[in-house]
């Protein structure tokens, strides 16, 4: 019989052989050498801390989930979910599925999902199965604002909760009114303000993470023209929330638009739990890294090539 030595080496190495090697589990390395299970865990982990044993994930979600947990520790996220980048014309496909893979796993029956707009939230309805999660409550994050059907959250909110045999509640007002006045008699209304405040008790939270460029859905869809866009960035801000602009440093900027919006406003986003925001590509990483600072969102889903140079950002700034 060998000797019960687990300072000898040979014998460490025997023991990881038979685990790693001949796939037996612990319990019939105990049996065979004769020694305890608990003797054959002390082995294994001293092998590792010897360097004797080095265990190699050969997978490319190895190098997404380490970025995952450097994104929760560095920002104080609840969670984070770093998909490997595609080519960059398909992240929002990506990311939509990714959303919609997080949201099968996290979603339970009469939860309230509540959602904003964006090209890559709309990604999401077309890969979400409802997993007999049943009566699904969705509800809008600001009024609805496009006629492209696609990117209006009347749309996607009532499509989610079609999928998942629910309801979806409704903000029945522009997401900008043509003046501050009407802005305010609107947020008045007993039913727009019962809406606001039901979304304050989601869940969970959709958002995409807009950028301050002329490709900003803002931009394209004519609610904030190019002279807009360049005073704001002048302002320094680098990204918005349901159309509500932040600097890198996550601050809210100062804007007469913002007395325009009609939507939950990104001081109340920032008490909310479970705020899902969504975004890739390089030109959002301005974006998301303010976003991050502002604390709007608790949870975050990019590609890793995005969560990467966020990280080498944040490393420059802090």
């Amino acid at each position: 019989m060998l000797r019960d030595d687990s300072s000898n080496t040979n014998f460490l190495t025997r023991v990881a052989w038979l685990y790693y090697k001949e796939k037996m589990t612990q319990d019939e390395i105990a049996s065979k050498l004769n020694i305890s299970r608990s003797k054959v865990v002390r082995l294994l982990k001293k092998g590792e801390e010897e360097g004797i044993i080095h265990v190699h994930i050969l997978s490319p979600s190895y190098n997404c989930l380490a970025i995952e947990q450097k994104l929760i520790s560095a920002f104080e996220l609840q969670d984070a979910m770093v998909v490997p980048t595609n080519q960059e014309e398909n992240i929002r496909q990506t990311l939509g599925k990714a959303t919609a893979q997080y949201l099968e796993r996290h979603l339970k029956n009469e939860d309230l999902l509540a959602v904003g707009w964006g090209r890559t939230i709309f990604e999401i309805v077309n890969f979400i199965r409802p997993n007999n999660i049943k009566n699904l409550r969705v509800v809008t994050l600001h009024g609805g604002l496009t006629t492209s059907l696609y990117l209006n959250p009347y749309d996607i909110g009532g499509k989610l909760a079609s999928i998942f045999d629910g309801q979806c509640y409704y903000i029945h007002a522009p997401h900008i009114a043509a003046s501050e006045k009407l802005c305010r008699s609107l947020k008045s209304d007993s039913m727009i303000k019962q809406t606001l405040d039901m979304a304050k008790f989601a869940s969970y939270s959709l958002v995409g993470i807009g950028e301050t460029s002329a490709d900003s859905t803002l931009a394209k869809l004519g609610y904030t023209s190019l002279t807009e866009m360049e005073k704001l960035r002048q302002q320094k801000a680098v990204g918005n929330i349901l159309g509500q602009f932040f600097n890198i440093k996550g601050e809210e900027i100062d804007c007469e638009l913002h007395r325009r919006i009609i939507a939950l406003s990104l001081k109340d986003l920032k008490k909310m739990k479970n705020t899902i925001g969504i975004a890739g590509r390089k030109s959002k990483i301005k974006a998301i890294l303010g976003a991050l600072y502002g604390g709007y969102i608790k949870i975050l889903i990019t590609d890793e090539g995005t969560a990467k140079e966020v990280m080498n950002l944040e490393s420059k700034i802090s």
